[in-house]
């Protein structure tokens, strides 16, 4: 399993979290998601290490996310 951590501008409130967890549930593989709204830091859980189409996801619904590298 996968850990990727990521960084997302624009989450305000916990229905942010929301849309972003909803964004990612097509996706199978993910086991988990962690959102800190607070700080802006996202941690998925996956069965595979691939962070693109998780950013692009989250990107879709105006957010901003990039992977944090000092994490992942």
């Amino acid at each position: 399993m996968a850990t990727i951590n990521l960084d997302v501008q624009g989450i305000s409130s916990a229905s942010c979290i929301e849309v972003i967890k909803k964004a990612l549930s097509p996706l199978s593989d993910i086991q988990s998601i962690h959102v800190d709204w607070e700080s802006g830091h996202v941690q998925i859980a996956r069965s595979i290490d691939q962070s693109e189409d998780l950013i692009h996801f989250i990107n879709q619904q105006g957010y901003r996310a990039s992977l944090n590298l000092d994490e992942s």
